[in-house]
């Protein structure tokens, strides 16, 4: 979640708030309950095999809906990897 101004590192292990680098992405979108990303996961990082893209480790995931609200085949998360 984008945030501005500026935060004081806590020491909660349950919220961090740090920055991400810059650079290059892989991205895939993942429809459905969160029990089944795996699945994606593994094409995201077989895609960028393929290409020549080396992830990084540092995931990213997006979450454009909640599922208290949906029903879980209607949960949209989008999964990017910082590859270069």
């Amino acid at each position: 979640m984008p945030i501005s101004g500026i935060f004081e590192k806590v020491g909660s292990e349950e919220i961090q708030v740090y920055e991400l680098p810059g650079g290059k992405m892989t991205k895939i979108v993942h429809n459905g309950p969160y029990e089944e990303c795996s699945q994606n996961y593994e094409k995201l990082f077989s895609r960028s095999a393929k290409t020549g893209r080396v992830i990084s480790g540092l995931i990213l995931e997006v979450y454009f809906n909640h599922p208290r609200e949906v029903q879980p085949e209607e949960i949209l998360t989008e999964i990017y990897a910082l590859s270069g």
